[in-house]
């Protein structure tokens, strides 16, 4: 998460009653939820080898896990890239993604069978707090959630601003998408000439934000662009010795 969780909740009131994230990979946001939140969540994965380790890492008493690939339409048959760094896998093909990180590569293709969020969570408490991470398909993830979407008070999504995967939901899409269900984007973090980042979305249930906590979430954005910068710089330099 580009946003860290204790920024989420001193900067911008992000106080879950329970979680649901989609694309859980290996719950590397699971210490942090424990820390500060400690509260349910239901962890949705498409892999089945990484379910099986999850099961194995999570404690069953606070952690669910769901085996699926979330789509806008119910079984649907599709074909998941699996990524040579795992966490780039998608069931799009890489667009802009290869050209900046050329050393990430396909690796393997499995065939998952889609699920609506709606349908995982009917008759299930639906989670105020959604977190997706399912590479340039969010959009879908949200429709599938349908009428459900009424009971979210929080997203936080990856986003793109170009083609980081063929046919990949935009930013300006999920903007107009959730603007209709009263939902505000406060936030957004991009990884410097990479064209994704992480948004964060509130809606009208969420309290509003003080003078002190704005000005202190600008700021912090100010310091990661500018520690963005310092690295991008430093890994040019490097580039620049070793070609000469």
């Amino acid at each position: 998460m580009l946003i860290p969780v204790i920024e989420l909740i001193k900067d911008f009131n992000v106080r879950p009653t329970s979680i649901l994230h989609v694309g859980a990979h290996l719950a590397e946001e699971s210490a942090d939820y424990d820390k500060h939140f400690n509260v349910p969540v239901l962890w949705i994965e498409a892999r089945s080898k990484l379910c099986l380790e999850l099961k194995k890492i999570l404690n069953p008493k606070t952690n669910t896990i769901v085996e699926a690939c979330i789509f806008e339409r119910d079984d649907e048959i599709l074909m998941l890239n699996v990524s040579s760094n795992s966490q780039s896998s998608s069931i799009l093909q890489l667009g802009t993604h290869a050209d900046t990180y050329p050393d990430v590569k396909v690796t393997e293709k499995i065939t998952v069978k889609t699920k609506r969020l709606d349908t995982i969570l009917a008759g299930k408490e639906v989670p105020d707090f959604v977190n997706l991470d399912i590479q340039g398909v969010e959009l879908k993830a949200l429709k599938s959630l349908g009428t459900s979407i009424s009971k979210v008070k929080i997203i936080y999504t990856e986003v793109n601003n170009r083609y980081v995967y063929d046919g990949c939901d935009l930013i300006e899409d999920i903007d107009n998408y959730l603007k209709a269900y009263g939902f505000k984007r406060i936030t957004v973090r991009w990884v410097l000439k990479a064209g994704w980042g992480d948004a964060l979305y509130v809606n009208r249930n969420v309290p509003p934000r003080n003078f002190r906590q704005i000005i202190r979430s600008q700021f912090r954005l100010a310091r990661f662009y500018v520690l963005s910068l310092k690295y991008i710089i430093a890994i040019m330099k490097k580039t620049s010795k070793f070609l000469s």
